[in-house]
């Protein structure tokens, strides 16, 4: 019994040292960093930089909008088109029957 506990505790003391030396040596340095400059100027988005941002969303929506716009009017002249030959062959089945063809 007490050979398996032995054993049980070298295992576990083993696989931590392994998992631990797996770790890189830097980890938890970036969120230090980040801690450490938090709020200061290099960290903030200028006023300039917020407007411009919006500036380009603002142009992005538009750009989408035009293209749905442009989209819908293909659409409607097809739909259109498709219809204009649906009343012609109509038109040209009751001219057949009227004559009997």
């Amino acid at each position: 019994m007490k050979s398996i506990n032995l054993s049980l505790t070298i295992s576990t003391v083993l696989a931590t040292l392994v998992l631990s030396g797996c770790t890189p040596k830097t980890a938890g340095m970036d969120s230090a960093y980040l801690n450490a400059n938090r709020g200061a100027d290099g960290a903030q988005v200028s006023r300039a930089e917020a407007a411009q941002y919006r500036r380009q969303q603002a142009l992005t929506a538009d750009e989408i909008r035009l293209e749905n716009m442009k989209r819908h009017q293909t659409t409607d002249s097809i739909q259109e088109g498709a219809g204009a030959a649906k009343s012609a062959v109509g038109a040209i089945q009751s001219v057949r029957g009227l004559f009997g063809f």
